[in-house]
């Protein structure tokens, strides 16, 4: 079993497939605030929990995309269409498939089914967004923004 991923790296390795494929910023307030910082095909992840330092790269990037992350040792592939996206994450301990579909122009319902599960709902304004995510019996409100 997978040990028990803190929430913001919860939503850093699973919870934000859209930023892990694109590779924009986020910046986001919640229970753990955390922010990912793109560098070209890097990504730096900052976080109160644990782990406090990670970083992302891009390997793949189009309609089938591919990570890997840093700590823990982490891998990624996914499939994009035009409203969802599905990848498969795992690391030693585990894997999980990871999901999002979105409704346009502001929802998207997300979750992970495997060694961590989880579902949340996230709505969109422009830049900014607001999440709730039940995982592990607990409900999590977050907010922030991406760039």
């Amino acid at each position: 079993m997978i040990p028990a991923m803190g929430p913001a790296a919860f939503l850093w390795a699973l919870g934000e497939v859209p930023s892990a494929m694109a590779g924009n910023g986020v910046l986001a307030l919640g229970p753990e605030p955390w922010a990912l910082l793109p560098a070209g095909p890097f990504q730096l992840f900052l976080g109160a929990g644990e782990p406090r330092v990670g970083g992302r790269v891009r390997l793949l990037r189009g309609p089938w995309f591919a990570w890997a992350d840093l700590p823990p040792p982490r891998l990624a592939l996914g499939r994009t269409t035009p409203s969802a996206w599905l990848a498969l994450v795992g690391n030693r301990e585990g894997l999980n498939l990871v999901w999002e579909v979105q409704a346009p122009p502001a929802l998207s319902l997300f979750g992970t089914l495997g060694d961590e599960a989880a579902c949340g709902v996230r709505l969109r304004w422009r830049s900014l967004w607001s999440a709730a995510i039940v995982r592990g019996g607990g409900l999590t409100l977050w907010c922030g923004l991406y760039f």
